[in-house]
């Protein structure tokens, strides 16, 4: 049995990778190797957390996103704005303006999904409340924490919530809407979601329950910044109008751009957040030795504050939470339409995800109970002859994942370079060759 090919949010170009250690030292489940000076994915071991293209000192790790060529197939492309990026742009611009922006970069329209971050509020606080299983239920908003529980925790597979993130119901509710007031087939509009974060657009382009996403795929915060930032200065210039109405209609929705987003809603039940990646491995280490069951609500982001710190965002993370809190004062406290939308839709709505999340196949996991106990053993054996450093030298982060590699058949013994003089030798070579190079300018 194969680990079957899974989808990620990023590419390594060799031609930079000069092999520095950084990405697979900050790699949190050891899903990347260096060999011959160049890093290698295990693919079947990321997460797509995006550590390691904050780490690389070369630029040589990228993230990927749709293209705007790729969009213009459709006949109706739709934008899904995350909240996080009417708190990107300087203070002069305003959501109305970011909108005007999005259209004027293509697409047909923008989507505010106040409605479907109220419904799925809702529902995850019913969750709560009928739960009978294990606790803490898990948010699996970010697609860092699934694929986290999935690779890392596949015992605590059943604890996360089983409600679909609000990006995805947009989605759906979107191609309905705009299906029936324009007459055109639902395959035939584009839902593209701006992310703050690559992960996103892995699980859109291979969600972890293994369906089909109601998005077609995203594009980075980062990617659509500077041509709104352009063209808002071009439309003052030429003294074109924008309307004043605010398309953003609740602060709920601004809230879930950072951490704590969903505190106001759980308030009533055992609620915690977790930001860091780091944090939520140790909250999750705990969770596993029995801790921490008096918590019900566990809300988990990968990174540092909530999402708007994600790798595909351009201003610096306080300065974006400053200007989210300037935007929730001016809003009002309540939206009667709003309140009136989501107690028409609720009953009638499906929350539930299309398929069960299952643990992520392993080269380790997968294979007869005769073939594992014998790969346990070969690395029992490998870990006892390795001196217990982690330095990494071998390309792998510790001596227990290189014992791994050595009995998965991926590694040999002797490129330990403290029990090899020939592991060494091609160290030497790898690292040295750079020393050898001309500097630039010399022929």
């Amino acid at each position: 049995m194969q680990v079957p090919e899974l989808t990620h949010g990023f590419t390594i170009d060799e031609q930079k990778c000069a092999g520095h250690l950084a990405c697979m030292r900050a790699c949190p489940t050891q899903a990347i190797r260096v060999k011959g000076g160049k890093a290698r994915l295990l693919p079947e071991l990321c997460i797509d957390c995006g550590l390691c293209l904050k780490v690389c000192p070369s630029g040589a790790i990228q993230a990927t996103t749709r293209s705007f060529a790729e969009i213009g197939k459709y006949k109706y492309k739709v934008a899904v704005p995350s909240p996080v990026l009417f708190g990107q742009f300087p203070v002069g611009i305003s959501p109305a303006h970011i909108v005007a922006g999005l259209q004027g970069l293509g697409f047909d329209a923008v989507w505010d999904f106040t409605v479907e971050l109220a419904l799925v509020n809702r529902a995850i606080q019913d969750y709560v409340e009928k739960w009978q299983g294990p606790y803490p239920l898990l948010s699996i908003s970010c697609p860092v924490i699934v694929r986290l529980v999935q690779v890392l925790y596949p015992s605590m597979i059943d604890q996360l919530i089983h409600i679909q993130p609000p990006r995805e119901l947009a989605g759906r509710e979107l191609k309905r809407k705009y299906s029936e007031e324009l007459g055109i087939d639902p395959d035939e509009i584009a839902a593209i979601y701006i992310t703050p974060c690559q992960a996103k657009t892995t699980s859109i382009l291979k969600p972890a329950e293994g369906a089909k996403s109601n998005l077609e795929g995203a594009v980075g915060i980062s990617d659509v910044y500077n041509v709104i930032l352009a063209l808002t200065g071009t439309r003052e210039k030429e003294g074109t109008n924008i309307s004043s109405d605010s398309p953003v209609c609740s602060g709920e929705m601004l809230r879930w751009a950072a951490s704590q987003g969903q505190s106001r809603v759980l308030r009533r039940h055992r609620y915690m957040s977790v930001t860091g990646l780091s944090n939520v491995v140790q909250v999750f280490d705990d969770i596993e030795k029995g801790k921490l069951r008096n918590i019900e609500y566990l809300e988990c982001d990968a990174c540092w504050g909530g999402c708007i710190s994600g790798n595909l965002t351009v201003d610096n993370i306080y300065v974006t939470l400053s200007k989210i809190h300037r935007l929730i004062a001016e809003l009002p406290n309540r939206n009667p339409e709003l309140e009136a939308e989501v107690e028409r839709r609720y009953p009638n709505e499906d929350f539930s995800l299309k398929g069960r999340v299952m643990p992520r196949a392993t080269e380790k996991s997968v294979g007869g109970l005769k073939e594992r106990v014998k790969r346990v053993k070969a690395e029992e054996a490998v870990i006892k002859a390795l001196p217990g450093l982690d330095c990494g030298l071998c390309g792998a982060p510790t001596c227990q994942a290189f014992a791994k590699d050595v009995a998965a058949g991926s590694a040999r013994q002797n490129e330990c370079v403290l029990l090899s003089d020939e592991g060494l030798r091609q160290l030497r070579e790898t690292y040295l060759r750079a020393d050898k190079r001309p500097a630039e300018g010399e022929p």
